[in-house]
C-alpha cells in the first residue's frame, strides 16, 4: 500500500492532505497525520508502505513560489532531523514521476519546479520515502491552487506505477539541482550529493547512496561542471571499485 504523511504543524502539508481527502477520494487509512514536524517523524513499527509520500511545505529565504520534490538523508551533521551520516531509502522512479507531474501540472501557475538534492530527515525508516512540497513561504503554503497541484501529483503517484527508466545516483551542482532536473525525462535519480557536501562522501557514504537508492542504480551521474576536478576524480575512483560507471548529465540533454 502507498501512503501519505503530513504534519499538522505544516500549513502546506495540512492543506494538501485536506484536498486529497475532500477532492481526490483518499481515506483516513491512506493519509497519516503527525503532530510534529515530519523531518523528525517517528513512524509506527508496523508502518510498512510500498512508498510513503510526505506532503510538505518548502521553506527558503527567497520566498519564491516553488514546487519541489526530494528524498531525505544527511551526508554529515543532522541539523534538520534524522541521524548524522545516514540516508533514507530513495524511491528514484517515484521521485522522477513527481517532478515530471509537477512540471506538467505546474505549467503556467507562476511556480518554478525543481528537483532538490538529498537533505534533512527522517532517515531511519525501513521503507522508501519522498517529500513533495509547496514553497517557499506562508503565502504559498496557503495558496490552495498550488496545494491542489501537489495533491493531484500525489494522488496520481498513489494510484499508478512509475515508468521504468535508467536509474542513477547523482553528484555535484547546487542544492536546487537544475542539471538533474533537466534530464528527468531520460534518467531517474535517487540520492544526490551536491557540491556543498561532496567532501563528506567517503566509501561508506557512497555505498549508502547506492544501496539505498531503489531500484538499484545503473550508473552514477555527474553534474560535471558542478564539481571540482579533484573531487570528480576521487568520487569516480571509488565508484570504479564498486563497478559503477560514471556519466555526465550533458549526455542526456537534447
Amino acid at each position: 500500500m502507498k501512503l501519505v504523511a503530513f504534519s499538522r504543524e505544516d500549513a502546506a502539508g495540512s492543506n494538501i492532505a485536506s484536498i486529497l481527502l475532500k477532492e481526490f477520494g483518499l481515506d483516513d487509512k491512506q493519509v497519516m497525520a503527525f503532530d510534529k514536524t515530519m523531518t523528525n517523524a517517528t513512524f509506527p513499527q508496523d508502518f510498512r508502505p510500498e512508498v510513503c509520500i510526505v506532503a510538505s511545505r518548502h521553506r527558503s529565504e527567497s520566498g519564491q513560489p516553488t514546487l519541489t520534490a526530494h528524498v531525505t538523508g544527511n551526508f554529515d551533521a543532522a541539523e534538520l532531523g534524522g541521524r548524522e551520516k545516514e540516508l533514507a531509502i530513495a524511491p528514484a522512479l517515484y521521485l522522477r514521476e513527481a517532478i515530471r507531474k509537477l512540471l506538467l501540472y505546474g505549467a503556467g501557475s507562476g511556480y518554478s519546479v525543481s528537483l532538490e538534492v538529498t537533505h534533512h530527515g527522517p532517515t531511519s525508516q525501513p521503507f522508501p520515502l519522498l517529500f513533495v512540497e509547496v514553497g517557499s513561504g506562508p503565502v504559498q503554503w496557503n495558496d490552495l491552487s498550488a496545494c491542489r497541484i501537489v495533491a493531484r501529483v500525489i494522488s496520481e503517484l498513489l494510484s499508478g506505477e512509475p515508468e521504468r527508466v535508467p536509474v542513477a545516483v547523482g553528484f555535484g551542482g547546487p542544492h536546487y539541482a537544475p542539471n538533474f532536473t533537466a534530464v528527468i525525462e531520460k534518467v531517474a535519480v535517487g540520492h544526490i550529493a551536491s557540491k556543498h557536501v561532496i567532501e563528506s562522501i567517503d566509501e561508506s557514504m557512497l555505498r549508502q547512496m547506492v544501496e539505498k537508492t531503489v531500484p538499484k542504480p545503473d550508473f552514477a551521474l555527474f553534474d560535471w561542471k558542478g564539481l571540482r576536478g579533484e573531487e570528480r576524480g576521487r568520487i569516480a575512483g571509488m565508484l570504479s571499485k564498486m563497478g559503477l560507471e560514471c556519466k555526465r548529465t550533458s549526455e542526456f540533454k537534447d
